[in-house]
């Protein structure tokens, strides 16, 4: 079970099928609209189309990149453009670049512009593997920046440019957000309620959006009274306000604490303000 799966079935169970089937196949043509199955029309056209969208804007994953191993695609003066290869974000897209992350235990750039790892000194060669393992967690979750006057920009898919850096160190990285699990699966259990919550505002949106002005104008029943069928449909009216409130409001906190990475910072950063 994720998060997809449980909206998915909250949808089925709070929302009537008639008006689902309604909306989700009216706009299709009769020979190939059963070739994808309610449930499927649920996830493409609600969830994938909107919800999908909007949770990454407002959430998402963070996730550190260290730049160590990448190489600039462009580097002008204090411009410097990067692509993200997908192997580096589990084949995710970036959404947004937040900020430069200093990674301490690298290396740096010495004299005559030579850049010098750990390995290049003595003190450093002797790491055993479980320690190298623990430099590299312990730099993953820096928090100092490198130099507080550089900008960051996504200019392409999965493209940062870097500006305004003076680029004295080699050991950085970029602190991004990525997309979603396709499936929500980095969804913690403890959020299926409130995510499911937004999917099922997002669908009571999209049904009255789809066949209000079609019932109202006789397109379902050839002008017959629909009696319960536009009841329900005209409880939804507010739905689109619901849902936008709901994401801004409630969502966006929920997403925001269920990410570890970005909750823990904001910890530390409560513990230690001048860091």
């Amino acid at each position: 079970m994720n998060a997809l799966i449980y909206s998915i079935n909250e949808i089925n169970r709070q929302i009537p099928k008639e008006l689902l089937h309604a909306a989700l196949y009216v706009d299709e043509q009769p020979v190939t609209a059963n070739l994808t199955s309610t449930d499927e029309k649920i996830r493409l056209k609600i969830i994938k189309n909107r919800v999908a969208l909007d949770t990454n804007i407002v959430g998402g994953i963070q996730m550190i990149i260290s730049l160590g191993n990448v190489a600039p695609a462009f580097a002008e003066a204090y411009y410097t453009l990067y692509y993200i290869d997908p192997s580096l974000t589990n084949n995710k897209e970036i959404v947004s670049a937040l900020n430069i992350t200093y990674l301490p235990g690298q290396g740096f750039f010495g004299p005559n512009n030579i850049f010098y790892s750990n390995t290049s000194f003595g003190g450093y060669s002797n790491f055993n593997s479980t320690l190298n393992v623990a430099n590299r967690v312990s730099s993953s979750a820096s928090d100092m920046s490198i130099i507080n006057n550089a900008h960051l920009e996504l200019v392409a898919y999965n493209t940062i440019l870097v500006y305004a850096n003076y680029r004295a160190i080699m050991n950085y990285g970029i602190r991004v957000m990525l997309e979603n699990n396709e499936d929500f699966s980095n969804i913690s259990t403890r959020s299926f309620k409130n995510f499911s919550y937004l999917c099922v505002l997002a669908a009571k949106s999209y049904i009255y959006n789809k066949l209000i002005v079609k019932i109202n104008s006789g397109y379902l029943q050839a002008g017959q009274e629909l009696g319960t069928f536009k009841q329900i449909l005209d409880s939804y009216e507010s739905a689109e306000e619901e849902y936008r409130t709901y994401l801004k409001e409630v969502w966006s906190p929920t997403a925001f604490m269920a990410d570890t990475t970005r909750y823990n910072r904001y910890l530390k950063s409560m513990l230690s303000p001048d860091v």
